[in-house]
């Protein structure tokens, strides 16, 4: 269970895919975390800058902003104060990790997602 102090700002889906967002948030919700959701890049960036989540879960392929430039948003618009972006991407080959390092993500979490990686990952950064 997460801590109480936890509250739904804390963690942002960004997810393009409905069901592939449902599915995270399902995930999480059943570990006691109560994600906020983003539609795509730029709803994922206003929501970060609005909300200030600790931690972001954001796709990597998404229309109107791309992962990589949302990062980039985020982490110019937070002045040093980013919350931890995490890729979450069917494509984690190296060459995307390191794209992933570089753009300021933390960690990349491949799809399909496994429970025990997502937990691991979201109490690593949050607890």
């Amino acid at each position: 269970m997460p801590p109480e102090s936890l509250a739904g700002d804390d963690i942002l889906i960004v997810e393009d895919n409905q069901v592939n967002a449902l599915i995270l948030r399902t995930m999480l919700r059943k570990h006691g975390y109560e994600p906020r959701m983003a539609r795509d890049g730029e709803e994922g960036v206003a929501m970060t800058a609005r909300h200030r989540p600790r931690l972001v879960l954001m796709d990597l392929h998404m229309p109107r902003l791309d992962g990589f430039a949302a990062a980039s948003a985020i982490r110019e618009r937070m002045n040093g104060a980013s919350p931890v972006l995490v890729a979450v991407t069917a494509t984690a080959t190296g060459d995307v990790e390191a794209a992933c390092r570089d753009a300021g993500f933390s960690c990349v979490l491949p799809k399909p997602i496994l429970i025990g990686d997502l937990v691991g990952m979201v109490r690593r950064y949050l607890d």
